[in-house]
């Protein structure tokens, strides 16, 4: 191809034309001068030429001294000449001046910090920082330039473990991304990209100057763009890749985006071309290539075009490849030039459609579209809107039907597997002691289920990463703010694919609601007999891989609601509630497919919630939208309406359901003669008539309320008591003795069973769960028109008295729940604490201990689980019956006299190439901007979001390198905007630039447990340290200026910094929060209230409202004014619109007040324009 030219243009090192003894070269590397540094593998030196390939230097041998070497790798040379060299076999790296004279040497073998294990290649930063790749460490480290440990970047794992790790939510300090399997070199492009061979995983890794993998690309094979063993990468002037591609026997050339180029191989040089090792490119844009059993290096003219004029010529070719025009968009881009690269994309669109060959790949196709909806905001053309969004929408529909039929086939040979196990169990319990023949039949079976899981765990993967660039793909139209006719293409292709997800769902609900029907049939009739238990086993286990697909089809649905939440937001008036089930207003049936799906998750403890709380933060969007806020339903209502929900009814009224769920969030008020709530309109025709008759109903429906909670607790006790029996039979099943054949069989058919008896309590808890709701709406209903009249005094008088009671009952459980959880979770830490000391000693006297502290954090984590089911509950239980409370607190209370609260306006939850993954946010801060930082605890990362909501960048991830974060706790925003976070686990403080690019770190190994930073009007950062009893002061360097301690602070957790040098400090002492002027005096403070017993982690000010503070384990916010008098104490837990769990970071901007929900998963914005 005449686009790429490229020629041998000479070759040197030629074992037979040189006196010396040569081995072939293991690293390259070329100096400012044009000197090229080689190392000489075999025979442990590095040798220097001149650009002319004449000797000018050599230096080290075979040892362990400095200055020698065992193996020498990769090379590099810093600003002032000094080379660097990979020991690689003495793991460790040397530095030496220009003439080779060695300076310094730093490294050993080990895994830890500071540690090498087989350096491999280096690169040197601007700032002198060295950046080693070691192979078998599987990691990135880096160094400052005195051999200091700044920290590493990755673990080892393949690319199946990665595909896993990501499927099943492995936690980062278990299994920390990015995954190596023997890296061995690193080159750095024009724009600050580095770039990864990852050899045993056979790709290339891309990832931006913040470290964060932007790309990823190969795989094991021999086709072009596929790798065996990429061992070196190099860039070219204008950014192209040349990767030495091992057992292909070539050299493969890329664009900087991943889109193969062209190779080098022995046909173009006419040599002999084996096993290439090394790249490199001189001055004047030069490749040498060296060999892995060759002495000789290979000099080619390479192309040194620039990716403009490149990308114009592959353009023009005949039948131009799609990912060659792709390359021109995205460079385009790169540079700024968006009309032309929107313009470039429009012309491809067309060449997507036209593929019915499908020769370009779904995810090459999706990417494509990714950046037409980037630049969209350009103002595409109707017709390549229309065309794109028909193309995203047929993309999806293929990887989903491919992910249902790897799932399929996953189903029969699975089932083949239980079926022949099956029988070879009922073998061996009948006859114990008879030997039997190899089972060749099963172990292929086996073999083949197991490899057709990988195979459908990959796709499962494959399916969740489409999927997020699937809804990436229509938020970004959306956030463009296009025209209408625009908009609809859009919405269509949303509607349409939320139908379809939900009505695939809700077959294979159907089809294991069916197979469930038989088992209970079948474990009635069995009476232990192996034959039918069999039956029972062949249906359980496939119900079980129901699940599993439900889980990814629900992925899918979460992300639909997240895109039509931001439809919502940016065109509210496109929406309607039947939205959530994919429909158009006015098709009720929407709500019953989107209730049937969630109730079909009831035995999932991990699916039902999930579902449920996006379902829930969408429903509460979508209510808060002027149109369908104004859309009011009146009903006519008598006293069969307002009779009691039996706690064992089976009939499901779907639309009341949803009706139900809805109201829950929605306030309720006197309408008229009658009651509004939400968008119902209630009357109550003739009530003067009835209003005995209702009161006796009140009473009923309280009753039957008691009824629920006494059940509630029965199964509650139930579910506890079989789950204990589980736990006492895995133990079994660990303890039995190798020679018994019979018992493991026994045992794990008897698990089955309590699982699936499990399953059952289960559902019948949530299903208590539903009637209970729908019980208590219209106990509320009654009780509000009971206010509105002249009610009989008795009957009235017993429905409120125990009403009351009920109300101040859910109170002290709350509380006290509350209570307990944070007791727990301090046990769990302290225990967790205890394993890891244990861990890192490394005593195999202490296994025993190790396994009781084991034994006694799963036995409190079960019970944290209990109490936050528990906790759930109840407050669902106490906000509908708020309702109530609070609607004849207003009948009984002038409108001067009620207090005003702020309400809540917008939820943020995960954006960008993460929608559909779950948030933790804890500390939070508005910069100068108004843009919104989130410290995302459990995911160790920052979010920012822009003053609209719309999703900007993250940064941060696992790990201990600059850029890596571990449990940001908290963080704050100077007048630059640059962000200081608290990461938890190093106990230090880390600072980054307003793009999150990293800066600087100070105090690990000098803070105790820190929570909470604040800075000044001087750009001053204090950090509260509760353990050592003070408050310090540092520079914006992070030099400590100042230390606060005095007899007013006593174990501060908290500061907040207000104008003037006045600031907040919470602390351990009796009195809940203090105010200091700026000579440190305490000017004022506030006890601590029955409503307000903990400890204040978080603060914020508000010039004109006051001081909020989050009351962390009693989910409240504390209002203050600037004497630190409470004004309100905003306490309601719950799940809902405007409610509270666990109360993270708080922060205000012009008149916002956001707020961190922690155990809620999202981000809550309130106004506070309506605050007296």
């Amino acid at each position: 191809m005449t686009t790429f030219s490229v020629e041998l243009e000479n070759s040197f090192r030629n074992k037979d034309s040189s006196k010396d003894e040569l081995s072939p070269p293991s690293g390259l590397c070329f100096t400012s001068t044009g000197n090229l540094l080689l190392a000489d593998d075999f025979n442990h030196r590095i040798q220097i030429y001149d650009s002319e390939f004449n000797l000018l230097n050599s230096f080290g041998s075979k040892g362990k001294e400095p200055g020698q070497f065992q193996y020498p790798k990769g090379i590099a040379v810093d600003s002032g000449g000094n080379i660097y060299v990979a020991d690689s076999w003495n793991h460790r790296i040397q530095k030496f001046n220009s003439e080779g004279i060695h300076l310094l040497s730093f490294g050993h073998c080990g895994e830890g910090k500071g540690e090498l294990n087989e350096p491999y290649d280096i690169h040197i930063e601007p700032s002198g920082n060295l950046i080693v790749v070691e192979r078998y460490n599987h990691r990135i480290q880096f160094f400052d330039p005195q051999g200091v440990s700044l920290g590493w970047l990755g673990d080892r794992g393949t690319v199946l473990e990665e595909v896993l790790a990501d499927i099943q939510g492995t936690p980062a300090d278990l299994l920390a991304p990015p995954l190596f399997e023997l890296p061995t070199s690193i080159a750095q492009d024009s724009q600050g990209n580095y770039f990864i061979t990852d050899s045993g995983n056979h790709r290339i890794r891309k990832f931006n100057s913040r470290w964060q993998e932007v790309l990823s690309f190969g795989d094991n094979g021999s086709e072009p763009g596929q790798f065996q063993y990429p061992l070196c990468v190099s860039i070219a002037s204008n950014d192209l890749l040349y990767v030495a591609d091992l057992n292909n026997e070539r050299v493969q050339v890329f664009s900087p985006f991943g889109q193969f180029l062209f190779v080098i191989d022995g046909t173009v040089s006419g040599q002999f071309f084996e096993a290439p090792c090394l790249t490199a490119i001189d001055l004047q844009g030069c490749l040498y290539i060296g060999f892995t059993f060759n002495t000789t290096l290979f000099k080619y003219q390479i192309p040194v075009v620039s990716q403009k004029v490149l990308t114009e010529n592959l353009s023009t070719l005949p039948n131009p490849d799609p990912a060659h025009i792709f390359y021109q968009a995205l460079c385009l881009e790169q540079e700024n030039d968006n009309a032309k690269a929107l313009t470039v994309l429009e012309k491809l669109l067309p060449l997507l459609r036209d593929d019915t060959l499908g020769k370009t790949s779904p995810d090459l196709k999706i990417n494509i579209l990714l950046q037409f909806s980037r630049l969209s905001v350009n103002e595409a053309h109707d017709n390549s809107l229309a065309l794109a969004c028909k193309e995203a929408e047929a993309l999806l529909i293929g990887v989903r039907n491919e992910t249902l039929k790897h799932f399929l086939y996953w189903q029969d040979s699975a089932q083949k597997f239980t079926e022949l196990s099956l029988d070879e169990q009922s073998k061996i319990v009948k006859n114990p002691s008879e030997v039997r023949d190899f089972n060749r039949e099963l172990h292929i079976a086996e073999q083949e289920d197991k490899k057709v899981l990988r195979q459908t765990q990959k796709q499962f993967y494959c399916y969740q990463k489409f999927v997020q660039k699937f809804s990436q793909f229509i938020c970004n139209l959306i956030e463009s703010n296009l025209p209408e006719a625009q908009l609809k293409f859009a919405n269509d292709v949303l509607l349409r694919q939320t139908r379809e997800t939900l009505n695939i769902m809700k077959d294979y609900f159907e089809q294991k609601e069916k197979n469930e029907e038989s088992m209970v049939r079948i474990l009635g009739e069995s009476q232990g007999e192996k034959g039918r238990l069999s039956a029972f086993l062949s249906q359980f286990h496939p119900n079980g891989r129901i699940i599993d697909i439900e889980q990814q089809l629900q992925f899918e649905l979460r992300c639909h609601w997240h895109t039509l939440r931001t439809i919502a937001h940016q065109a509210p008036d496109a929406v309607s509630l039947e939205n959530l089930g994919g429909k158009i207003k006015g098709e009720p049936s929407a709500f019953e497919d989107v209730m049937k799906v969630l109730i079909g998750f009831h035995e999932d403890w991990v699916g039902h919630p999930q579902m449920e709380q996006q379902l829930l933060h969408t429903l509460d969007t979508l209510t808060r939208v002027p149109s369908i806020k104004e859309s009011i339903q009146k009903k006519n209502l008598t006293l069969a309406d307002l009779a009691p929900i039996p706690y064992d009814s089976e009939k499901l009224d779907f639309l009341e359901i949803f009706t139900v769920l809805k109201a829950e969030a929605l306030p309720l008020s006197k309408d008229k003669d009658g009651l509004k709530w939400g968008q119902d309109a209630f009357q109550f025709p003739d009530l003067s008539q009835h209003e005995k008759e209702l009161a006796l109903c009140a009473n009923k429906l309280m009753e039957t309320h008691i009824t629920y909670q006494e059940k509630f607790r029965e199964l509650t006790q139930q579910l506890e008591e079989l789950s204990q029996n589980r736990k006492e039979l895995d133990t079994q099943l660990k303890q039995t003795h190798i020679e018994d054949k019979v018992s493991p069989i026994t045992i794990n058919d008897n698990i089955v069973i309590l699982q699936f008896q499990i399953n059952l309590i289960r559902r019948m808890i949530l299903s208590l769960e539903i009637n209970q709701s729908l019980n208590l709406h219209r106990l509320v209903l009654a009780g509000a028109f009971l206010s509105l009249t002249n009610n009989d005094p008795t009957e009235a008088h017993r429905f409120f008295e125990s009403f009351d009671d009920c109300h101040s009952s859910l109170d002290r459980q709350i509380h006290e729940i509350s209570k307990s959880r944070k007791e727990n979770s301090f046990k769990v830490s302290e225990l967790t604490s205890q394993a890891s000391k244990l861990k890192s000693e490394y005593k195999i006297t202490d296994i025993s201990d190790s396994i009781k502290i084991e034994e006694e954090s799963d036995r409190v984590k079960s019970i944290l689980g209990q109490l936050g089911f528990e906790l759930n509950i109840y407050s669902r239980i106490k906000n509908i019956l708020d309702k109530l409370f609070e609607f004849r607190n207003r009948l009984s209370t002038s409108d001067e006299s009620l207090k005003s609260n702020f309400h809540e306006t917008r939820i943020l939850g995960k954006g960008g190439a993460e929608i559909g993954k779950t948030l933790s946010p804890y500390g939070i801060h508005y910069n100068q901007d108004g843009d919104l930082l989130i410290a995302d605890y459990e995911n160790h990362r920052v979010y920012s979001y822009s003053p609209q909501g719309h999703y900007q960048f993250h940064f941060g991830g696992w790990g201990n390198a600059p850029t890596c974060l571990q449990h940001p706790v908290n963080l704050a925003c100077d007048s630059e905007n640059a962000i200081y976070v608290i990461d938890e686990m190093n106990r230090e403080i880390k600072k980054f630039d307003r793009q999150g690019n990293f800066l600087l770190q100070f105090g690990r190994g000098d803070f105790g447990p820190i929570f909470s930073l604040s800075i000044d009007s001087q750009n001053h950062i204090w950090v509260a340290e509760p353990e050592h009893n003070r408050i310090r002061i540092f520079d914006n360097q992070g030099k400590p200026l100042r230390t606060l301690q005095n007899e007013n602070l006593k174990n501060p957790v908290s500061v907040c910094c207000l104008p003037n040098g006045e600031y907040l400090a919470g602390d351990r002492s009796e009195s809940l929060l203090k105010y200091f002027d700026a000579q440190d005096n305490l000017i004022h403070e506030t006890g601590k209230t029955d409503s307000a017993p903990d400890e204040i982690y978080f603060l914020a000010w508000h010039r004109e409202h006051g001081i909020f503070g989050s009351d962390f384990w009693n989910s409240q916010i504390i209002h203050l004014n600037k004497e630190l008098e409470i004004q309100n104490i905003y306490h309601k837990p719950g799940k809902r619109t405007g409610q509270l769990s666990k109360v993270g970071g708080l922060s205000t901007f012009n008149d916002q007040l956001a707020v961190a929900n922690v155990d809620g998963g999202k981000m809550q914005i309130f106004d506070l324009s309506s605050l007296h």
